[in-house]
């Protein structure tokens, strides 16, 4: 669900960006398989992130500060908080500007859109015609993505309240988020490295 940390740390090979992109939407061993080697490099670097936060300490206690009221859904309300945070750092991570950043996923994700499968086709005309990214920026944006996913969920969520957490643990957030995304960053660069 954190799509603008995976876009960050995809760095800029459009393949990897759209493989990481599309990757909790594409399963089966011979459908990936099928796919150009770059692409494929973009859905493990995505599993690779996805790994790599569950077992970082700081996302552990992000995740356990919305346990108590979130449940099954406090990780992802944690995957969508840290994009909220991304933002707010995000000269700390980017020498890009956001907006410059944003601009051309958007239209890297137009360019490909035909190429994408079904299910990422949905989430990226939402994510666009909503302008996802500029909605994280923001605590009403962040209402507005919350009570969103609040309404899709399959059984109570509860997650209409994020906000209100996100408010009451807001600086233990960004030091978690801060902790994390330092290590992530410097881990992303060595599996980069060891991958080419």
């Amino acid at each position: 669900m954190n799509y603008l940390m995976h876009y960050m740390l995809s760095g800029d090979d459009e393949d990897i960006i759209i493989g990481n992109y599309i990757a909790d939407h594409i399963r089966g061993a011979a459908t990936i398989n099928a796919l150009p080697n770059s692409i494929k490099k973009g859905i493990l670097l995505h599993r690779v992130i996805d790994r790599y936060s569950d077992m970082h300490p700081a996302v552990k206690n992000s995740v356990s500060l919305l346990l108590p009221h979130l449940y099954h859904y406090a990780h992802v309300s944690v995957d969508i908080i840290y994009d909220h945070f991304l933002v707010k750092h995000w000269q700390k991570f980017c020498k890009k500007p956001l907006e410059q950043r944003m601009t051309e996923f958007y239209s890297l994700l137009e360019e490909r859109f035909e190429t994408l499968p079904i299910k990422s086709q949905k989430i990226t005309r939402k994510l666009i015609d909503n302008d996802w990214f500029r909605m994280y920026e923001t605590l009403e944006g962040m209402q507005k993505v919350f009570n969103g996913m609040s309404k899709r969920a399959s059984f109570k969520s509860n997650m209409e309240y994020t906000v209100n957490y996100l408010k009451q643990y807001y600086n233990e957030f960004d030091k978690d988020f801060l902790l994390f995304t330092h290590d992530m960053v410097r881990f992303i660069k060595l599996h980069k490295r060891y991958d080419d």
